[in-house]
């Protein structure tokens, strides 16, 4: 009997040690062996919703989604070498980047910079009409810099051309349900720099924000190839030497800024 006793304990053991790893069915994930071991507790970068199955730090004063989002700078600091210059002349960016014999630590002017407006339509529209100018000259260098950049984070929407056929458009039996702006649209050319840089701080409807992807001057330069786009839409030029497109954006190394032609920005 004693012996018989044991043997069915020792089967029931293994039948219940040998359900905890069933194989997942269509509704169900199956059982794990021991927690954690399937779903992890470790937060992903950029993962802004909270994660539901961390349950280690649940006595934090902060809510699962802050701690799943990336972190900022301490109050009233900036990294070092991550400063955001407003453009004032050729001779105040060499003195940042190092290139002044007056100051050997080049910091990179791509950084943090102040942005007061809230995500607010009311602040959109004051953005787009007080933010006129591109703090940085048109480059062959800068649009070089900003073409891939453009290709990576907006072009998979507003396309290469920047005609709003982008690849979540176009690709085979896509169903993507929002439109993507078209960028070469005579409102878009005519519009602000401001409404574009707000776009980029804040995202617009199914479009999020990129200020975690895009640095202050990549935000800059990618309005920049935006004008190039929108300036070859027009048979017109914007380059370093010259912009026929607007009288805003300033070229580098060349003074024709034509005059604002049909569908162009006006200061």
């Amino acid at each position: 009997m004693k012996y018989a006793i044991g043997a069915i304990l020792g089967v029931a053991l293994f039948a219940w040690l040998f359900s905890l790893c069933s194989p997942p069915g269509k509704n169900k994930t199956g059982h794990e062996y021991m927690p954690d071991m399937y779903h992890q507790v470790a937060y992903e970068a950029n993962q802004y919703s909270a994660y539901y199955w961390n349950h280690w730090d649940d006595k934090s004063v902060r809510t699962k989604a802050e701690l799943s989002q990336p972190r900022g700078n301490v109050d009233g600091t900036v990294a070092r070498g991550m400063t955001g210059v407003y453009y004032t002349g050729a001779g105040a960016l060499d003195v940042v980047r190092g290139k002044n014999a007056s100051n050997a630590i080049a910091v990179q002017p791509n950084g943090h910079a102040p942005f007061y407006y809230q995500n607010t339509e009311e602040d959109r529209l004051a953005c787009e009409q007080q933010m006129i100018g591109n703090p940085f000259p048109i480059t062959q260098d800068g649009l070089d810099r900003a073409k891939p950049l453009y290709n990576i984070y907006c072009g998979v929407c507003h396309g290469e051309k920047g005609d709003g056929q982008g690849w979540l458009v176009t690709m085979p039996d896509s169903k993507y349900p929002a439109q993507p702006k078209n960028l070469m649209g005579d409102d878009m050319i005519s519009a602000g720099n401001g409404r574009y840089y707000f776009g980029i701080v804040y995202g617009k409807n199914v479009m999020g924000g990129y200020t975690d992807k895009l640095s202050f001057e990549e935000r800059w330069q990618v309005i920049h190839y935006i004008r190039s786009l929108q300036a070859k839409s027009k048979s017109l030029e914007y380059s370093e030497t010259a912009n026929t497109l607007s009288n805003i954006e300033q070229p580098a190394k060349g003074t024709a800024s034509g005059p604002a032609r049909a569908g162009a920005v006006i200061q």
